[in-house]
């Protein structure tokens, strides 16, 4: 997979080169290219952002039930009746 990714690397840059020496059209391929990883970048960081807010909000929600139970006397959880 790694090496798969590495030769559409190599072959993405050598097309990118031929484009800025071949025409005016260079600049927009480049940026276009460096554009869609930045945009890649932002969905990822937004998933792993996403996903930790989540388990925050679940354990900020058990801490909360478990200080509920102990104002209200019930026993804790895993403690025999």
């Amino acid at each position: 997979m790694l090496l798969r990714f590495i030769i559409a690397l190599v072959i993405a840059g050598i097309a990118l080169l031929l484009g800025v020496i071949i025409g005016g059209y260079g600049a927009w391929y480049f940026s276009w290219f460096l554009g869609t990883g930045f945009m890649i970048l932002v969905a990822v960081s937004a998933g792993v952002l996403f996903e930790a807010q989540e388990e925050a909000a679940r354990s900020s929600a058990d801490t909360v039930s478990e200080m509920a139970r102990v104002v209200s006397g019930a026993p804790a959880r895993g403690t025999p009746h």
